[in-house]
């Protein structure tokens, strides 16, 4: 008897616990005055019920920073009346339509009222005087924008810095980011940070950005450097190396044998280096000197082979690897794999991304087809449910994946002696015809019947060879009309400027990342973005701990 009502007991208990309050998505968009000042504007959309009767934001020591022009609306676009100082024990129904500020010792709260429960979303805009401070090296601040244990914990957050006037690269502008899973990164002048998974107790979100002197006018001008500031943050992170004393000493001692080694056979790899590099450059004179031009396509369509015979031979240096990514990127829009869509953001504005078609049917079972449909599968998985692919979703997710992802990286590199080029004398001809052909485009005065048919092939061969662009312009120099009566070929031309570089890039430091993980981790320390640290942060302004429902 006793079992038959804890069943409905538990099942009661789990219908309230999923019934609180949830916060869906937090998005904090920051922009940055010359003098230093930030308006700080938060969308939360949440799920609202009958518990509590307020919304707050903690903010605690402050470090000389003031909080004012308290701003709040909802998805209806109701502007809700400050009523200046906020009186936390008054009731729901007379807290709805209102916001204020509870003034503390050493920070403020901002609240409003809930309102009626359901899907709600509130618009929260502040200032934040002096959130970048001036330093004797540099300006930048470390800052706090999401408190420790807010409840509910957001399930996303994503965090956008900008400045109308200034222009943010990831080589002026160091990030760092500290109390979350996720990333921070600096794109299309941004400081982008977001989580990778719902904020759990503990959870925060402290960004700290480091600009060049000159790119801010600061009011609020300190002593020390910001180097100073960065050592407190990095304190108990992940940025720094936490390995022991003696960890260290063994490191040394191996990096010391390793150093000797290499001396004492320094110059046999030197000379058989020396001696690979003469008979390459042999065999590619022998190879140039009987060279035609080929205008099919070489080694049945195999894009790997092909990448593989330029690698061999010693074109494109060391950018085989993206131009072979970038040809796969550029043959899936010529089969409708992927396809470009025009999206308008979250600002209305309409901008082009990749979008993910249906995946075609493999026709041969070979390497070649194999790295594509598994290409193709990281770029599907990484789009998500809305199928657009962005290069920084990308990026992500191979880093959350790189265990899986590692075989991937192995695939993508060119495999070939020059030994089994010569083999392949006569179809390594083919590869390298065919690259000086579409080299020479507008130079070819006699054009066969068949050629234009196998222009969208030659676009990816194209982008295989490094001229996807260049070989765009010759081609709409000769034909532009092929491109606007060719939907399909007019989406490769234009991708070929920025979705597919972006998107290539994407993909090539994301395997890069897996194939060397050492890197990513001094790219970060150094201020060049990629993953946050769970711990440190210390220093920082802002935030403090608590808020959300009450």
């Amino acid at each position: 008897m006793k079992n038959r009502f804890l069943i409905p007991l538990f099942l009661l208990v789990s219908l309230l616990s999923w019934a609180r309050p949830r916060l869906t998505d937090l998005n904090i968009n920051v922009v940055l005055d010359d003098n230093g000042d930030a308006r700080i504007t938060e969308r939360r959309t949440m799920v609202i019920d009958d518990v509590g009767t307020e919304c707050y934001i903690v903010i605690d020591n402050l470090n000389g920073s003031q909080v004012k022009d308290l701003e709040v609306t909802d998805e209806t676009g109701w502007a809700y009346r400050n009523i200046g100082e906020w009186d936390v024990d008054r009731d729901r129904s007379w807290k709805a339509g209102k916001c204020g500020i509870v003034y503390k010792r050493d920070g403020y709260e901002l609240c409003w009222g809930l309102g009626d429960k359901g899907d709600r979303v509130y618009y929260t805009s502040y200032t934040v005087t002096n959130l970048v401070k001036g330093y004797e090296d540099a300006d930048g601040f470390n800052y706090m924008f999401v408190a420790e244990d807010v409840k509910p914990a957001p399930q996303h957050v994503k965090l956008t810095i900008s400045n109308p006037e200034a222009m943010f690269t990831a080589d002026s502008v160091g990030v760092w980011a500290f109390r979350y899973r996720g990333t921070i990164m600096v794109e299309d002048s941004c400081v982008v940070a977001e989580s990778t998974e719902p904020f759990t107790s503990g959870s925060a979100m402290v960004a700290m950005v480091r600009f060049p002197k000159g790119l801010f006018h600061p009011r609020d001008m300190r002593q020390g450097s910001f180097d100073q500031l960065k050592e407190r943050a990095f304190e108990g992170s992940d940025y720094v190396d936490n390995r022991t004393g003696w960890e260290k000493f063994c490191d040394r001692m191996l990096m010391l044998f390793l150093i000797l080694m290499m001396s004492c056979v320094f110059w046999a790899p030197l000379l058989y280096m020396l001696y690979r590099w003469w008979q390459r450059r042999k065999f590619r004179k022998e190879i140039e000197k009987e060279l035609t031009w080929y205008r099919d396509i070489p080694y049945q369509g195999d894009l790997r082979h092909a990448n593989a015979v330029c690698y061999a031979l010693g074109y494109d240096g060391h950018s085989n690897t993206k131009n072979l990514i970038s040809a796969y990127i550029m043959r899936m829009l010529y089969r409708g794999e992927l396809r470009v869509e025009t999206v308008s953001n979250a600002n209305g504005k309409a901008k082009q991304y990749m979008a993910i078609g249906e995946k075609l049917p493999i026709k041969k079972e070979d390497a070649d087809s194999r790295l594509e449909s598994r290409l193709f599968y990281v770029f599907e998985n990484a789009a998500g449910k809305d199928r657009i692919l962005q290069p920084k979703e990308l990026e992500q997710w191979m880093g959350k994946n790189w265990k899986t992802l590692q075989g991937l990286v192995e695939q993508l590199k060119p495999q070939m002696s020059l030994a089994n080029c010569k083999k392949e004398r006569e179809q390594v001809k083919e590869v390298v015809g065919l690259r000086k052909f579409l080299k020479d485009f507008t130079l070819v005065k006699e054009r066969h019947v068949n050629e234009v048919s196998l222009w969208k092939d030659y676009l990816v061969y194209a982008s295989l060879f490094g001229i996807a662009d260049q070989v765009r312009k010759d081609m709409k120099a000769i034909n532009p009309e092929f491109f606007q009566f060719d939907q399909v070929a007019q989406q490769m031309a234009e991708s070929t400027v920025i979705l597919i570089p972006n998107l290539t890039n994407a993909t090539y430091m994301g395997s890069n990342r897996i194939q060397n993980n050492m890197s990513a981790h001094e790219i970060r320390s150094m201020g060049g973005g990629g993953s946050s640290s769970w711990g440190g942060g210390g220093g920082f302004s802002g935030g403090g701990g608590g808020g959300g429902v009450r």
